[in-house]
């Protein structure tokens, strides 16, 4: 084990210098991801955060399948992962947490007003039975995050989430909603800390896992079907307003959204060009524990997603090319 950890270490060092060497970074999926350390990274449902350089990736740790811990990952490049510890953890961060309630989907923001750390996620109980929320809160990235509310955001049931942040800095938390029917636009405080308001979207279109994502004026939000831990088709639906006007669900990418579901998109903003990246969980594949993330290129413009898998691509997080 130790010769094995040595050689992967080796190796990320070798794939560091050549990227630093060139400025292009090769990002090849469908294979476990590993840390500095040799220990296969455990973030599943990731949520990310950039400052500076750095990309923070927060997600569920199912080394043990359930009842997850919250772990904290760092990278310059989106491949070669830093363990940054536990940031919430079964019994030690709150009781419950383990017992009577665990955790999916946790998502990161940085308030820049009060320069906390916020993290949201699902809080669920048995039989998902709970549907509740939960929002933890620290002064550094790294935690301590102690939990700051949980319940049903002003009474609605809530599960699978996502957060949204826009150009005014205003918040979102937005949910699977009223037994997996709609969808939640949940307007967060300026703080980040609690809910103010309620709009329900997708009415009656049973979606899960959405991503938000604005560009040139529009938002455009990525989703699935609820179908459990079995990938469906990913679809697509634009508006000029997030509390109304989505346009009918569109279909992109092939009928299984190749093996993923949406769980980020982020941002590369480059000196010659903005490339947006899709970031989706590849489930029990081959089981929780070893659950693949795929990453790879989309692009938006005039309503549309063009949304096409790639095994491997080239991308320089300095000017944002993508080859």
């Amino acid at each position: 084990m130790m010769k094995q950890r040595l050689i992967l270490i080796m190796a990320f060092f070798a794939c560091a210098m050549t990227m630093m060497a060139d400025g292009w970074t090769t990002i090849t999926n469908g294979q476990l991801w590993y840390d500095t350390d040799g220990n296969v990274v455990q973030a599943h449902a990731p949520g990310f955060l950039k400052e500076g350089n750095t990309w923070y990736m927060v997600g569920e740790d199912r080394a043990n399948s359930w009842n997850p811990d919250v772990n904290l990952y760092a990278s310059e490049d989106l491949q070669h992962w830093r363990f940054m510890g536990k940031i919430i953890e079964n019994g030690v961060t709150t009781p419950e947490l383990g017992k009577t309630r665990f955790i999916e989907r946790a998502k990161i923001l940085h308030n820049k007003k009060t320069g906390k750390y916020v993290v949201w996620c699902h809080w669920e109980g048995d039989n998902y039975a709970a549907s509740e929320a939960a929002c933890f809160v620290a002064d550094q990235i790294t935690g301590p995050y102690r939990l700051q509310w949980s319940g049903r955001p002003l009474g609605v049931k809530s599960r699978d989430c996502n957060v949204f942040v826009d150009n005014d800095g205003t918040a979102y938390f937005i949910s699977t909603t009223t037994e997996n029917t709609d969808l939640g636009l949940f307007r967060l405080s300026s703080d980040y800390l609690s809910v103010k308001k309620h709009t329900r979207l997708m009415e009656g279109q049973r979606r899960e896992a959405p991503a938000i994502v604005r560009v040139d004026g529009l938002y455009y939000m990525l989703s699935s079907a609820c179908t459990g831990w079995a990938p469906n088709q990913c679809k697509l639906s634009v508006t000029k307003n997030l509390r109304k006007g989505w346009t009918p669900l569109e279909n992109i990418g092939d009928n299984r959204a190749f093996g993923t579901q949406a769980a980020a998109i982020l941002k590369v903003e480059g000196t010659k060009q903005t490339t947006y990246l899709y970031v989706g969980d590849r489930w029990m594949d081959p089981d929780l524990p070893r659950t693949k993330t795929i990453i790879f290129p989309v692009s938006f413009k005039d309503g549309q997603c063009v949304f096409e898998y790639r095994d491997s691509f080239k991308i320089n997080f300095e000017t944002g090319e993508v080859q």
